[in-house]
């Protein structure tokens, strides 16, 4: 009896242990998976942020060029700004140095004038 005791002992002991070594088995894929969705979760929230840098890094590119190209076209305006100005100025210069012309014309036409008159009379 004490040896038909002991059987049924050793099998209860070696089903448990088998039970145990299955839930151990089935605990280990299930936290192998759980570790696997987690950084699968991680990775995607990782690719997506790469994903954005490389956009914000493309568009800030593209934003420096365009600031360049628009610094650049703004010296050629000032450039051309500055350039009407002088020109009106010379243009300002042409006109006082002809009316300045204009009244010793008028002047040396007066005293002509004056001189013939004075010969003839």
């Amino acid at each position: 009896m004490l040896s038909n005791l002991m059987k049924v002992h050793q099998a209860k002991q070696n089903a448990r242990k088998e039970r145990q070594e299955k839930k151990k088995r089935e605990a280990i894929i299930s936290a192998t998976a759980l570790t696997h969705a987690l950084v699968d979760n991680l990775n995607a929230g990782v690719a997506n942020a790469y994903v954005n840098q490389k956009k914000l890094d493309t568009e800030t590119k593209i934003l420096q060029a365009n600031a360049a190209q628009f610094s650049k076209q703004t010296a050629q305006w000032l450039k051309l700004v500055e350039d009407f100005n002088t020109a009106l100025k010379e243009i300002g210069d042409v006109e006082n140095w002809a009316k300045s012309i204009e009244t010793d014309m008028r002047t040396i036409s007066s005293a002509l004038e004056y001189t013939y008159k004075r010969s003839d009379g």
